[in-house]
């Protein structure tokens, strides 16, 4: 809460069905993204379940690392490593960023191997 000042509208990064995405900076000065989960969904106690899981089992190096979990009944989230870049979605989807075949390739086989599937 401190690190987003209150999760103001100014840190806001994005909004997402399960919550909301705030950008952050901890008291040693890495900067964070905090995704704050809805619990008025019912589905986004399930949703924070399953991304625990997942970010938890999956290791790989473009995947944004976990900082600490905050989970009690009234208040669950994640704080993320911060990535400057943006989200792969905004690389992959908008008209402003534009990848070349090679790094499309490259996303993709990192995925792969993330899921377990062999690459060609």
């Amino acid at each position: 809460m401190q690190a987003t000042q209150g999760y103001s509208e100014n840190h806001l990064i994005g909004s997402l069905s399960f919550g909301s995405v705030y950008r952050g900076t901890l008291n040693d000065g890495r900067d964070v993204a905090v995704k704050v989960f809805n619990l008025q969904n019912h589905n986004a106690f399930k949703s924070f379940d399953v991304e625990c899981e997942v970010l938890r089992n999956l290791g790989h190096q473009n995947l944004c690392k976990v900082i600490r979990t905050c989970s009690n009944p009234d208040f669950k989230a994640l704080v993320l490593e911060y990535m400057s870049n943006g989200s792969l979605e905004k690389w992959l989807y908008s008209d402003d960023c534009l990848l070349d075949i090679l790094q499309i390739i490259n996303i993709m086989t990192d995925v792969a191997l993330c899921i377990g599937i062999s690459a060609l």
